[in-house]
């Protein structure tokens, strides 16, 4: 695989994906500050635990979603060669994989290999939603 690829890979877990799952994090310990953030921990509080992780399930369903449509609007956006093009150390990333929007699943994907929060479809016995409510 391409250290390139790879690179865009890590880029996209961690500023698509990881930051999300940090600012949610945050949300449950009320680390955040903000008015609206410490409303949201308010309303979060009042959650049971089973409650809390439908919420975490969600969260990392619409984040892994919303990576998955994103990705694949470049590839598609390549591929009819018309509009976005992305570009990593002067490479065209589409062109380095034979799907990007495939690339951030399965064992040895780019959420796998790059998050610091692990899937909880991926690995069920060590994910992150499980880490913030033991």
């Amino acid at each position: 695989m391409s250290d390139i690829l790879d690179k865009f890979g890590k880029l996209i877990v961690e500023k698509l994906r990881d930051r999300q799952i940090d600012l949610f994090q945050g949300l449950i310990n009320g680390k955040w500050r903000s008015k609206e953030s410490k409303e949201l921990h308010a309303k979060l509080s009042k959650l049971t635990q089973e409650e809390k992780q439908v919420v975490a399930d969600v969260l990392e369903k619409v984040l892994e979603n919303s990576m998955h449509d994103f990705l694949f609007a470049i590839q598609e956006s390549n591929d009819l060669d018309s509009g976005l093009k992305v570009f990593m150390d002067g490479e065209n990333v589409a062109e380095l994989s034979d799907g990007l929007h495939g690339e951030i699943f399965t064992e040895d994907g780019w959420i796998e290999r790059f998050s610091r929060h692990k899937s909880v479809y991926e690995n069920k016995n060590s994910n992150w939603i499980k880490k913030l409510f033991s």
